[in-house]
């Protein structure tokens, strides 16, 4: 039985490119002149993921040994959208905070997990 997979990227706080399939987290580990080689950001999981250099997916092996974390990502896209508009406009950070958390429509729960805005800056 094969099931569609879910990619798109996330950038870390490095600003490095990480790859996001069905919710969880993978890292950039090696890149050829073909192909991109992706692990699980997991330490403890084995899962590597392999993708073309247009960043089409090619083949994931193994079997996760947590569970996927679409929470972690919906806050590592809250930052990455408040640092992107911080660097970019000139609105107040405490206002980018309030509308990007209004736009996300983040539950009550994700809102408690997020970084305060003094964290962000």
């Amino acid at each position: 039985m094969t099931t569609a997979n879910e990619i798109s990227f996330i950038i870390s706080q490095k600003g490095k490119k990480m790859l996001n399939i069905n919710n969880f987290i993978f890292k950039l580990n090696k890149t050829t002149s073909t192909t991109k080689y992706y692990r699980c950001e997991d330490s403890r999981c084995t899962v590597t993921a392999r993708t073309d250099l247009q960043d089409t997916l090619l083949n994931i092996k193994g079997d996760h040994c947590h569970p996927p974390e679409p929470e972690e990502i919906q806050i590592r896209t809250f930052k990455q959208v408040v640092k992107t508009r911080a660097i970019s406009e000139s609105t107040p950070i405490p206002q980018i905070y309030d509308e990007a958390a209004v736009r996300m429509d983040l539950s009550t729960l994700l809102i408690a997990a997020l970084p305060s805005q003094r964290e962000l800056s």
